[in-house]
């Protein structure tokens, strides 16, 4: 039996997809984006089955469900823009992470797949001073994370109305391989432009604001696990680090570790309006989630992954 994974080509998808493979499952990766990490997933392309599709594409979605029917036992659903990238086109970015969503749970429903667990965001939290609970209050501060709480809602009517299993883990500030800082928000442009040797990395304020950074590899295992786990009683998860950091101290790792001479400049005060960390305790407890990687040997091996994988190589 296979697992689908939408965005399996992506950020966090692709170390979702090695991971599942690595487990021994195999993965229909559906994106449409066709270059798939190699450094990542070509010791396990015998595992990997790779459909070209957009999320928004009911039809080519049915097709692919069609076509592996009696072999999907399940979906984890990556696929959204972030951040203040909602904002540049909202009516299309929008659309794309609240009806691709649907599609999926649609999808799920006609097939009679059980099990999809979607990849949410702290940034549904709004802003806060201090950690948030998963019981805490949904007061988001932007459009992204009004889509993921949409989204949220969305997939519990399906739980209730249609029996889907539907789960939801909510990560924090993912980083790491397989993204380039330059290809990212401008926080993370900011915030680990250095490790790329980005150039101009200039921003008036937000050295003092505290977030939750989360190490790749974490948030897809916690994802793995919330996929993998039997008997919840749970339907939500917050998947991260459980650890604040200003955004000042994640910059002076980066100028330690960086292979680079560029710099930052950076004025004081914050940045964004989110809540400084994600309480992960529940995760702890009912999936087994512990984070492997501190900050500080995250941005030691997303430096030296960028000055091996240079952009201009792919």
């Amino acid at each position: 039996m296979s697992v689908l994974v939408t965005g399996g080509n992506g950020h966090i998808g692709s170390w979702i997809s090695y991971l599942l493979a690595r487990k021994g499952k195999r993965v229909i990766i559906y994106d449409s984006n066709k270059n798939y990490p190699q450094y990542l997933l070509q010791e396990l392309k015998e595992q990997l089955i790779f459909v070209h599709g957009d999320i928004l594409d009911l039809p080519r979605l049915v097709t692919t469900f069609k076509k592996y029917e009696n072999d999907i036992e399940g979906i984890i659903h990556t696929i959204a823009i972030m951040g203040e990238s909602v904002q540049i086109n909202p009516y299309q970015n929008i659309k794309l992470n609240i009806i691709g969503l649907l599609n999926i749970l649609e999808t799920a429903r006609i097939f009679r797949i059980k099990k999809v667990v979607y990849t949410s965001t702290g940034a549904v939290y709004g802003e806060l001073p201090n950690m948030a609970h998963e019981n805490q209050n949904l007061k988001p501060s932007d459009l992204y994370g009004a889509t993921k709480i949409a989204s949220e809602l969305l997939g519990e009517q399906y739980r209730k109305n249609f029996g889907i299993d539907f789960r939801v883990g909510r990560l924090y500030f993912v980083y790491g391989p397989g993204k380039y800082p330059s290809e990212f928000t401008n926080l993370y442009k900011i915030t680990f432009g250095l490790l790329e040797g980005l150039e101009g990395l200039v921003i008036e304020r937000g050295g003092d604001q505290k977030l939750d950074f989360t190490y790749v590899e974490d948030a897809a295992m916690g994802i793995v696990l919330l996929y993998e786990q039997e008997n919840l009683k749970h339907q939500i998860f917050n998947i991260a680090s459980g650890r604040s950091e200003k955004i000042s101290g994640v910059i002076k790792l980066a100028r330690k570790y960086t292979h680079f001479p560029s710099d930052v400049k950076i004025g004081k005060g914050k940045l964004t309006k989110r809540c400084e960390s994600l309480d992960i305790e529940l995760a702890k407890k009912e999936l087994g989630y512990s984070p492997e990687y501190d900050l500080e040997k995250g941005i030691e091996i997303y430096s030296n992954w960028l000055k091996e994988n240079p952009k201009r190589q792919y």
